[in-house]
């Protein structure tokens, strides 16, 4: 049986099957030329679908009656296309194959597109070369829209409010709708020979969070810090005093028995030694006559064991201030210029020169440490003691040439006025504490 005489509902199907055949051979030579297979499977792959061709060509003039009779054979017919159409699998199979093992341009695009990084690369008049889907929904994020002009795309990041968080010539932090913060660096670089423009965006939200937590971490610290310090500034006074109450105990037990044994000798005279009940009342008499404060009960204490504590020398010319309400103060003041001394300067030796003007006291503090390279903005630990100064109604002056001296000016308090400053135990001219 011929084509011929074939009836014309199967001639139907083989012209239906034969152009199903030629579609997969125009398909796997476009495939072939994408993936550069430019070999013996292409020359071949061309020849076949010449053949397919050629066979759907004469059955196609036949069914429009150009030709008067196809007599081919249709078990021939059907055989060749039976033939092309494992030939077109073999084909696609061989392909898939060979993309998996080799790198073709479809598949660096694919890879380029599933970056979790935003990539875009643009020539100097903004023309887009490659942009990968990241880079395209930061873009529609912003603007609305995918990237089309790369230079606007550029402008926009730098001049938008919404979202940014920080910015400058060639980096931008922007945070896009779903909240995500990404860091967009672009840099020139040189490719073919032509100039192009780099935009790479890196998802730093995880950063981002741990970097604001961190900041609150450290605000909680500074601030438990601050407490710490007053907590050990007075944890000393604290001891010194429980010490003191056991001493005031142990003399009220002392003065108790002394008037128990004074008693007893009134009563029975011959049963009491009086030469050591007189040492008793003796005793006991001085420890309440003494009015000579100790050495842990002056002002500024402390602050001076925490220097020699730290290796910082202090050397103290003229008074320091008595007055209760300066006390606190003065102390905060040595304070910072000892903790600045050894943390920034490499300091060994501080030193303090007082100056009393009769309605107020000026308070000159150097070190010997290394001189600052020029204006010191107050912050800090200089920060707040410029607030308690000047909630005593002083003045602070940081002086940083030619050298560094901390100035202090305190005013004398009213309740205070002609009591004049504490001098029990405290240097007088120069001495090192």
């Amino acid at each position: 049986m011929t084509y011929t005489t074939l009836p014309e509902p199967a001639r139907g199907c083989l012209l239906a099957f034969a152009t199903l055949i030629l579609i997969m051979f125009i398909y796997c030579i476009i495939r072939m030329l994408d993936a550069g297979r430019r070999n013996i499977y292409l020359v071949c792959t061309c020849v076949m679908s010449a053949l397919a061709f050629s066979l759907y060509q004469g059955m196609v003039m036949y069914q429009q009656e150009d030709l008067a009779s196809f007599d081919v054979p249709v078990w021939m017919i059907i055989t060749v296309l039976v033939i092309l159409l494992m030939y077109c699998a073999y084909i696609q199979y061989n392909i898939v194959v060979w993309q998996r093992s080799n790198i073709t341009g479809m598949s660096v695009k694919e890879a380029f597109d599933r970056l979790p990084a935003g990539l875009a690369y643009y020539t100097e008049s903004g023309v887009p070369v490659m942009v990968n889907e990241t880079m395209q929904e930061i873009s529609r994020s912003i603007s609305g829209e995918g990237v089309r002009d790369a230079c606007a795309f550029w402008e926009r990041i730098k001049t938008c409010d919404r979202g940014d968080v920080s910015k400058d010539a060639d980096s931008a932090i922007v945070r896009i709708k779903d909240n995500r913060i990404f860091s967009i660096r672009r840099r020139s670089v040189t490719a073919g020979g032509a100039r192009v423009y780099e935009l790479i965006a890196s998802d730093i939200s995880r950063e981002y969070e741990l970097t604001n937590e961190l900041e609150i971490k450290r605000d909680r610290a500074r601030v438990l810090n601050t407490r710490l310090k007053a907590l050990m500034e007075t944890i000393e006074y604290v001891s010194m005093n429980r010490e003191l109450l056991k001493l005031k105990t142990a003399l009220h037990d002392n003065i108790g028995q002394s008037i128990l044994i004074a008693k007893r000798y009134l009563f029975a005279p011959d049963s009491v030694d009086k030469k050591r009940m007189l040492e008793f009342w003796q005793d006991n008499a001085r420890h309440l006559v003494n009015d000579e404060p100790e050495e842990w009960e002056l002002p500024y204490y402390v602050i001076s064991k925490e220097a020699d504590l730290m290796g910082i020398k202090l050397n103290i010319i003229g008074e320091l201030p008595g007055e209760r309400e300066l006390i606190p103060v003065v102390d905060a003041a040595v304070s910072a210029q000892v903790s600045n001394t050894l943390k920034h300067t490499n300091g060994t030796q501080v030193t303090i020169e007082v100056a009393d003007k009769g309605t107020g006291y000026c308070l000159s503090l150097k070190n010997d440490g290394e001189m600052p390279d020029g204006e010191i903005e107050p912050r800090g630990g200089l920060k707040n003691l410029q607030s308690e100064i000047r909630a005593v109604n002083g003045s602070m002056e940081i002086i940083y040439s030619p050298e560094f001296i901390l100035k202090i000016t305190l005013p004398k308090g009213e309740s205070n006025a002609g009591q004049g400053s504490y001098s029990g135990g405290l240097p007088h001219d120069k001495r090192d504490i």
